[in-house]
C-alpha cells in the first residue's frame, strides 16, 4: 500500500547531505513542509537550496542521534553512509514518536520510499517495489516517465489547480462534504470550463467557478 504522508507545515529532518540525502530533499520540495538537513558537510546543491531559502542546514559532527531531542520532527530520514548510525537514528526517532526512514535499510523503516515521477509539481506518480528493489523502482520510473508525461495534459494540470481553488472557495458557502463534492464534480464536468482551460483562460475559469458557486442551490 502506497501512502502519501501529509507533510504540509511539518518538520522533516534529513540527516546526511550526500547523494541519497540530496535525492530525499528534492523529493520533499513539493510537499510544502519544513526541511532541515543535518550533516557534517554540505555540497553545492544543498548550499543552493539554502540560499534560495527552500531548506535549512545545520553543520554537525554526527556521532550519535541525541541531537534529535532538540527538535520536534514529524519525519526523520537517515541517509548517512554509516549503517550503524542510521539504525541508531531510526531507533531514536521512533522513540520520539516520529516516522523514521533509513535509506540503506527499508526493513527498519516505517515506510518504503518510492521512485516518484513528478509532473510540474502538481501530479506525483509513485513506483514502489515495497523496498524489495529500489534499483528496479528507478528503472521502471525511467521507462514509464515519458508515457505519463504525455498522458497528463496541460488541461489536466490546470483542472487540478482549478479544483483546489473551487474546493477552497466552496468551503465558505457549502458546509457539508456531500454538497462540496457535488459542486466539484459539476465544475469538473462543465463543458464551458473545459473549453476555457483548453484555451488557457484560467483566470476566466476561476471567475466562472465563483459565479456558479453564487448561483448554487
Amino acid at each position: 500500500m502506497i501512502v502519501d504522508l501529509h507533510l504540509k507545515g511539518n518538520l522533516v529532518i534529513v540527516i546526511g547531505a550526500g547523494n541519497e540525502g540530496v535525492k530525499k530533499v528534492k523529493s520533499l520540495l513539493t510537499q510544502d513542509c519544513k526541511i532541515l538537513v543535518i550533516s557534517n558537510n554540505t555540497n553545492s546543491q544543498i548550499s543552493k537550496l539554502v540560499k534560495e531559502k527552500k531548506i535549512k542546514f545545520k553543520k554537525l559532527k554526527l556521532i550519535n542521534p541525541n541531537f534529535l531531542t532538540k527538535y520536534k520532527p514529524y519525519l526523520v530520514m537517515a541517509t548517512t553512509d554509516d549503517r550503524e548510525l542510521n539504525h541508531k537514528i531510526v531507533s531514536k526517532a521512533k522513540k520520539m514518536n516520529c516516522y523514521a526512514y533509513a535509506s540503506d535499510d527499508p526493513e527498519i523503516s516505517d515506510f518504503a520510499h518510492p521512485s516518484v515521477i513528478n509532473i510540474e509539481d502538481t501530479v506525483q506518480i509513485a513506483i514502489s517495489t515495497g523496498g524489495r528493489s529500489p534499483a528496479m523502482a528507478r528503472k521502471i520510473k525511467i521507462k514509464s516517465e515519458k508515457f505519463f508525461q504525455s498522458l497528463i495534459t496541460k488541461e489536466d494540470l490546470a483542472e487540478i489547480k482549478l479544483q483546489k481553488f473551487a474546493r477552497d472557495t466552496a468551503r465558505r458557502k457549502l458546509h457539508t462534504q456531500i454538497e462540496r463534492k457535488k459542486f466539484l464534480y459539476t465544475i469538473l464536468n462543465d463543458k464551458r470550463i473545459k473549453e476555457l482551460l483548453k484555451d488557457g483562460k484560467y483566470i476566466t475559469a476561476k471567475t466562472m467557478v465563483k459565479k456558479m458557486l453564487g448561483e448554487w442551490k
